[in-house]
């Protein structure tokens, strides 16, 4: 009779792609791109390679040679059969996948013996062979096949089928049919195929199945019932189901997942020190070892935590059997969670001192048990043998998390109760910042003043805070900055390598410069008046004039914008206005100049239409290109949803708190006419200098062209991280001078003039003006 049950049908399980995969995908095509290239751009080293491996001539070796390529494509032949045979009793889909495979092989191998026929020459002769007798195409579409119908699992076909290939491809250069680097070619592409189909159809996971892992639990002791799947992912799966005490959670890994945690952390230890990240596990079995392991640890601390029921294994898998915390979750404990907080940092404490750290501590991974017992969830990240650095942002992660559930005084409280042994490290006040906190807790205190208020919480009685340990190795800007910089300096290079610069310069005419240098003198005048627009109080011109020029020394130091803002900011301070009102009218001052600029943009596209002989509404093909790159670079960025939300969060308050000012400046018609007039004058002497800067070494644009590639340039320097822009306008403005039609001689000559008589020569007198405010006491 059958048991019940017995012929329902066995659940879905759903596919999976293997990291692995990816990285021999990304390594396969890699190979193969270098190997056309290296065919592509150094025929005569590759003939020379081809060369050096005789073939066999006629005679009794090459009958021999050529019996045994027989015997190996025969052989070949039936380890195809057989794999199919094996595949469609056992795993049907990898049948599928290996067919879907050699046919895209076949394809692939074609395409390639038709592209090499194309080539003609070194490339046809190297990676096809002869024409007659190729065996590209059929090495591809076998190699394809055992590589899609996925041989990882079924090793008694792994090797034959191995060594069968390697001795065909040796026949076959033996025989003169493949080139070496033509087989190397043919597997390469086979392997691209296979791989190919494999992620994009997934494969079965490697995990044995739910019958066999509560087999081998009960066998441990531990019976358990019906499982239930609650988190899946490549080489991992998290099971719960219930034995006679409670609840049991069972964690299965399996080699699927083989080098994914190796991979994530050398991703985290490239941006933030070993320190912080902790030693490296090289597999996902290693990582649940030392969660059982980190187990042991807490339990031995006294430390409520999951217990280790088994650690067995299976197969080819590991499975962790864990009886799961019992408690009350931090945010569901009501009244009880300010004590509960205090109770779960001394929990922390005895984890830190028998050398364990969570890694991973969040407000839901705190549970309070009865007797206002605290105990931890989760240890997937726990580190043993931790050092003190990662001791410390653990205590930041609790009192972070605590603070969004009791509040920041409460939680500061609770880290500072029952510690009359050791005072609170004076590190963790400094270490109160968004890099040093779980992803989770990041998130819950984004756009709030939780940070904050914990630091004048944990503040010494002076006001003094420690100074924060350096944690992360490299900033994501640092590393954008470089990079482009990199890609910047190349680009610059390979251009001045085909240009003499210094002839440029020696032909320049000594008045237009003079005229760009005015130029530069009318922008600073232009910010003044943009500026004295928006305050509301009587502002001396010139004063204010001067300090525009006093700026040009901060922004030789300082990011682009920090160091205006900051100065204009002390200046209205010193001028009477409280810090809000100045604060205010700068931003004021900032949004009105963004909004004017993207504005005059916009009718200087459409003014580049118009001309004597004929009225046009669409704007000329230079202007063009340059609005539509512009317009391309801004949708990609704004297409990123982390970048699109960065920009609203760092844009909505200033539009906010400046949107009330702007609107009462606008009802005044000559506060509004004197911004409009100063935003006006900014640009345009930018402008001139730029004209000036280009008709001084014997070149010219139409003035809304001018105009254009300016306006984008200096949009591409106030985001770049560096001084100034320094770089990145450099690079614009070249760009766009070469796409509009300038000589790439003259472009670079009049670039260098002009950020010379608006960068470099306004930074002196700008020191100058900067003490002399100083001591005015203006500043």
């Amino acid at each position: 009779m059958t048991e019940a049950g017995e012929d329902a049908p066995r659940p879905v399980v759903p596919r999976i792609r293997r990291p692995t995969d990816v990285v021999q995908l990304l390594a396969a095509g890699a190979g193969l791109t270098l190997v056309v290239l290296a065919t592509g751009t150094a025929p005569d080293v590759v003939d020379a390679l081809d060369g050096a491996v005789p073939t066999l001539g006629r005679g009794l070796p090459r009958t021999l040679a050529s019996v045994a390529s027989v015997a190996a494509s025969l052989t070949i032949l039936g380890v195809l059969v057989t794999v199919a045979v094996d595949a469609a009793r056992h795993r049907r889909a990898a049948l599928v996948q290996g067919l879907a495979a050699g046919l895209l092989g076949l394809l692939l191998g074609a395409v390639g013996e038709r592209v090499g026929d194309a080539a003609g020459g070194v490339v046809a002769d190297v990676l096809t062979g002869p024409r007659d007798d190729a065996a590209l195409v059929p090495v591809v579409a076998s190699v394809a096949f055992l590589v899609g119908a996925d041989l990882q699992r079924r090793r008694r076909w792994r090797q034959p089928s191995r060594w069968s290939v390697l001795a065909a491809l040796i026949l076959g250069v033996a025989l003169g049919s493949l080139t070496v680097l033509g087989a190397v070619a043919a597997v390469l592409l086979g392997a691209v195929a296979g791989l190919a189909v494999r992620l994009a159809a997934g494969v079965a996971p490697a995990r044995p199945r739910d019958e066999v892992i509560r087999a081998e639990l009960a066998r441990a002791g531990v019976v358990v019932g019906e499982l239930h799947t609650t988190e899946q992912a490549a080489g991992f799966l998290r099971l719960t189901g219930e034995d006679a005490s409670g609840p049991v959670c069972i964690t299965v890994v399996d080699p699927d997942g083989r080098g994914l945690p190796l991979v994530r952390r050398a991703g985290r230890m490239l941006r933030f020190r070993a320190a912080v990240v902790g030693r490296p596990a090289i597999s996902q079995r290693s990582d649940l070892e030392r969660q059982a392991s980190s187990a042991a640890l807490a339990g031995a601390a006294g430390v409520p935590v999951p217990a280790v029921l088994a650690l067995l294994a299976v197969g080819p898998a590991l499975v962790l059997a864990e009886r799961p915390t019992d408690g009350t979750p931090l945010p569901d404990a009501g009244d009880g969670a300010v004590a509960g907080l205090a109770a779960a940092f001394a929990a922390l404490r005895r984890l830190h001192r028998v050398g364990l750290a969570h890694g991973a501590l969040t407000p839901d991974s705190v549970v309070l048990g009865p007797g206002g017992a605290a105990g931890f969830r989760d240890l997937r990240a726990a580190q043993p043998a931790a050092g003190e650095l990662q001791r410390d942002l653990d205590t930041v992660a609790l009192l972070v998390g605590g603070a969004t559930v009791v509040g920041p005084a409460a939680a500061a409280a609770a880290l500072q109760a029952d510690r009359a042994p050791a005072p609170t490290p004076p590190r963790v006040a400094a270490l109160l910042q968004p890099v040093a906190l779980p992803a989770a807790v990041r998130r819950s205190v984004r756009g709030t003043e939780v940070l904050d208020e914990l630091r004048r919480a944990l503040a010494a009685p002076d006001g003094t805070v420690a100074a924060a340990p350096r944690l992360e190795r490299f900033s994501l800007r640092a590393v954008l900055t470089v990079v482009a910089t990199t890609v910047a300096a190349f680009l610059l290079a390979s251009q001045l390598s085909q240009v003499s610069i210094v002839d440029e310069i020696r032909r320049a005419e000594p008045l237009w410069l003079l005229v760009a240098l005015g130029g530069s003198a009318l922008t600073y005048l232009g910010a003044a008046l943009a500026l004295v627009a928006f305050v509301p109080t009587v502002l001396s011109l010139a004063r204010t004039t001067l300090v525009q020029v006093a700026t040009a020394w901060l922004t030789l130091v300082t990011p682009p914008t920090v160091g205006h803002v900051g100065l204009n900011i002390r200046y209205l301070q010193r001028s009477g206005l409280g810090l809000g009102a100045a604060a205010a009218s700068v931003a004021v001052s900032q949004v009105a100049t963004v909004a004017a600029t993207v504005v005059l943009l916009l009718v200087v596209g459409w003014g580049s239409g118009v001309s004597t002989s004929r009225l046009s509404l669409v704007p000329s093909t230079d202007v063009l290109l340059v609005l539509l790159g512009a317009v391309a670079v801004v949708g990609v960025l704004l297409a990123i949803p982390p970048v699109r939300h960065l920009l609203y969060r760092r844009l909505e308050p200033l539009v906010r708190q400046s949107l009330p000012q702007l609107l009462a400046a606008a009802t005044e018609p000559r506060r509004l006419a004197t911004a409009l007039g100063g935003i006006v004058l900014q640009n345009a002497g930018y402008a001139l200098a730029l004209d000036a800067s280009l008709r001084a070494f014997g070149a010219s644009l139409a003035l809304p062209t001018v105009i254009g590639v300016y306006l984008v340039s200096s949009a591409v320097g106030s985001v770049a991280p560096t001084p100034g822009g320094l770089g990145a306008v450099e690079a614009a403005l070249i760009g766009g001078l070469t796409a509009t039609g300038v000589p790439v001689a003259a472009a670079l000559a009049a670039v260098l003039a002009f950020r010379t008589v608006t960068f470099w020569l306004p930074a002196p007198v700008g020191w100058v003006a900067f003490v002399h405010l100083q001591r005015r006491e203006h500043i």
